[in-house]
């Protein structure tokens, strides 16, 4: 594809891929701080940064009060209230910081399908990722479970660049990550579930002497993934909770009521958009890649496609994951499938003609054209996630007037709430 700058003006291939970030990506990540949870975990870091401490018992709820609490997400916290704090842009800072970690994951993704394929063509991955970030839409924002979509992201780059370039060194990323991962949020489980799924899947095809590209990784490979595992799962080890912080994920799993009275802790229904959207990616994306794509799939990636479909099934929130992080998967199997296909082989001469690059009034033409698309979708993003957009979004979600009458009357009791 041609650059930007020089004698060549940018190609249409390069404007579609322009029009991706620009309108699709930077848009659904970059959000106004509407999500209920978002102002909790505000108060949260403030009581941090307030009191030089990280709580350990509950002293906010009624049912709960003086119960113990695993403050998980301390670290996210105190980077929310340190934004919050930040004066009248201070949301619109939360906003764009927490849509560059959506965007960081994406290109990680991006870039991870380039390493293992990358004969994959300029259409397919911007096809495949908008359908994952159609998928985990309802569950952005400003909200700690996008550290799950960043993180998981970035196992996924560099395990692929270890399976296509056998380099160690890549591994020594998992335990630094893992120290992030505890401390920011508890969807450190997700890298064990994809690094122990690449551990089986690649000693599987060892084991039956599959044919996969690059070949699997040898049993001294597999070694080291282990190893790097290990010391990631020592590495948790490195948070306030200490050793309890195990046993976390699992007790909150086991709270039997989260999916009655929180709407993300739901299973995807066929009668909900989140569902039908999930019916479809299956239908369109992940069956396929399963049945047709089988033969250039590694058995890992198998695994961890249908791990993430059940994740996504069990519960609403896990789109955030299950789609941008399936939809990658999706296109490392079917992109080459589709290319040489009937259709796929009618279409490239009309594919290839999009990456020529324009001279004279056409490529000025193209030019002006990347600079309008690159105006309205951050021209719009900043609009509202600015103070006035932010101010609009979050009084059309909340009874803002009732809470300022609370603050100014302040009616000394405790007011006993039901979460729903």
């Amino acid at each position: 594809m041609s650059g930007l700058g020089g004698r060549w003006s940018p190609t249409l291939a390069a404007i579609a891929v322009v029009a991706f970030w620009a309108i699709a990506v930077v848009p659904a990540t970059t959000l106004p701080m509407t999500d209920p949870d978002t102002w909790w975990h505000i108060r949260a870091g403030i009581q941090v940064l307030d009191t030089s401490s990280i709580p350990t018992t509950d002293t906010w709820s009624i049912a709960g009060d003086g119960r113990p609490w695993t403050s998980q997400d301390w670290l996210s916290n105190v980077v929310m209230a340190l934004g919050f704090r930040a004066g009248t842009w201070g949301p619109t800072l939360l906003s764009i910081g927490y849509g560059l970690m959506g965007i960081a994951a994406i290109w990680l993704l991006w870039s991870a399908i380039g390493v293992r394929r990358p004969s994959v063509g300029w259409l397919a991955r911007p096809a495949w990722l908008l359908l994952g970030l159609v998928l985990a839409a309802s569950v952005l924002g400003v909200r700690v479970q996008v550290v799950d979509l960043l993180l998981t992201a970035l196992v996924v780059n560099v395990l692929w660049r270890y399976v296509a370039h056998r380099r160690r060194a890549a591994l020594a990323w998992l335990p630094v990550v893992a120290v992030a991962w505890v401390n920011l949020h508890a969807g450190f489980p997700l890298l064990f579930l994809v690094g122990g799924a690449v551990l089986v899947g690649e000693a599987v095809d060892r084991w039956l002497h599959r044919e996969v590209e690059a070949g699997p990784l040898g049993w001294s490979e597999l070694g080291w993934l282990a190893l790097s595992l290990l010391g990631a799962a020592v590495a948790l080890m490195l948070n306030p909770n200490g050793p309890a912080i195990y046993r976390y994920p699992f007790d909150t799993l086991g709270i039997g009521v989260l999916g009655s009275f929180v709407g993300e802790w739901q299973p995807a229904r066929l009668d909900a958009p989140a569902g039908q959207l999930l019916a479809l990616f299956v239908l369109v994306g992940i069956l396929p890649a399963l049945l047709f794509a089988g033969r250039r799939l590694r058995t890992a990636d198998g695994l961890i496609l249908i791990g993430l479909t059940f994740m996504a099934v069990t519960a609403v929130r896990f789109l955030l994951v299950a789609g941008p992080v399936g939809a990658a998967f999706v296109c490392l199997g079917l992109a080459p499938v589709i290319s040489e296909s009937r259709i796929g082989r009618a279409c490239a001469g009309v594919l290839a003609r999009l990456e020529r690059p324009r001279r004279g009034l056409g490529g000025g033409v193209n030019s002006v054209l990347v600079a309008v698309v690159l105006l309205i979708g951050l021209g719009l993003t900043i609009v509202r996630v600015a103070p006035a957009g932010q101010a609009s979004a979050v009084a059309e979600a909340y009874p803002v007037r009732a809470v300022d009458w609370l603050g100014q009357h302040a009616p000394g009791e405790r007011i006993f709430n039901r979460y729903e």
